[in-house]
């Protein structure tokens, strides 16, 4: 797959990146683990994850792979977002609360947390999931501009580059959220991840503060696009963001040649 640098970094990626967001869907373990492997075969080189995610699986599964896999790919994870309290990083609980939460909301709603303590924490925990001792990058997940104490939270994320646990950090998710928060604090925001869609250009807002998108995610799951061929449309979404990775999600192993090939496009 065509590999990209993402603007204003030296993170070298490919120009699809793989989501776990949805792994936890897979039941068995060497299913998840045979998926990641695809990707990586196919040319994925970048895989964007969270301890929200699964509750921690979809770090777990990253974790459980060879080692001689980690050192090939970067990875993306976050802060801001966790699971709900007492959760448990596996397919049974994960699967039982969100059957549970329909009718106790609280059983599978994400605990949000902007505390720089509870960050720590939750990164060091990331790290053991993942086996790394360090993370290509870190975003501020969902981030809510009225709640983050900004000077804080800089001399923290300068900290952990400063001794070796992160190597870039940004932000993630609604480009409203994010605009709010890298128009108050430009520092927090040197790389920025987006949901887009080709219906709504919601990273418009990115471009219109004179920034090259970097990371964008959304396109298949706009509603506009459900009668449209996904091949279209990710080809039309990759036109869209020239100069950054578009983040692409799939449980098929059958399909993820057929993301790669798209991916490879010169265009």
């Amino acid at each position: 797959m065509k590999q990209i640098q993402i603007p204003g970094t030296d993170l070298q990626v490919s120009r699809l990146s793989f989501g776990t967001a949805s792994l936890h869907h897979l039941w068995r373990q060497r299913d998840r683990q045979s998926l990641l492997l695809k990707a990586l075969d196919a040319g994925f080189t970048h895989f964007d994850t969270s301890p929200y995610y699964g509750f921690g699986l979809a770090e777990q599964v990253i974790g459980s792979l060879p080692i001689a896999w980690r050192h090939r790919v970067t990875l993306a994870t976050k802060v801001g977002l966790y699971a709900p309290a007492g959760a448990l990083a596996t397919v049974s609980d994960v699967y039982a609360r969100k059957i549970l939460g329909k009718v106790l909301p609280s059983l599978n709603r994400a605990v949000v947390d902007w505390s720089v303590a509870r960050a720590q924490k939750s990164l060091q925990a990331s790290l053991r999931r993942l086996r790394r001792e360090r993370v290509d990058l870190l975003y501020l997940h969902e981030p809510d501009a009225e709640l983050i104490r900004t000077d804080e939270w800089q001399s923290w994320l300068q900290t952990q580059v400063n001794e070796g646990r992160i190597r870039h950090w940004g932000l993630a998710g609604e480009a409203e959220g994010v605009q709010a928060l890298s128009l108050r604090a430009p520092s927090l925001a040197r790389v920025i991840q987006v949901r887009d869609s080709l219906s709504r250009h919601q990273a418009d807002l990115v471009l219109l503060q004179g920034r090259p998108l970097q990371f964008t995610y959304g396109y298949l799951a706009d509603p506009a696009q459900s009668g449209h061929r996904p091949e279209s449309t990710l080809k039309q979404s990759l036109a869209r963001n020239r100069t950054g990775s578009v983040l692409v999600s799939t449980r098929r192993a059958d399909r993820i040649e057929g993301l790669a090939r798209i991916g490879s496009s010169r265009r």
